[in-house]
């Protein structure tokens, strides 16, 4: 489990990571427990409005084994409840 009391970490199948409660400061948070750098983060730009981080592919099973796999489908709504 991680090392942020109360922030559970969720990804899916795409890579994709994003963490409970979900705000900007504790996607960083959860990127700084799990040493991600911040090049793997995407902000709200024109092509994405959705704030995440990817999971880098040389640690795809040591990072999903920390984490509640969900659909993607399911990490959309982690985010947009978030940002509202």
């Amino acid at each position: 489990m991680n090392k942020i009391q109360n922030i559970k970490y969720y990804c899916d199948n795409k890579r994709h990571l994003v963490c409970v409660p979900y705000s900007i400061d504790n996607l960083h948070l959860m990127a700084e427990d799990l040493k991600i750098g911040k090049h793997f983060y995407h902000e709200r730009s024109k092509r994405s409005i959705h704030p995440h981080y990817d999971i880098p592919a040389r640690r795809i099973k040591e990072i999903t084994d920390k984490c509640i796999i969900v659909s993607s489908k399911e990490i959309l709504t982690i985010i947009k409840k978030g940002l509202k």
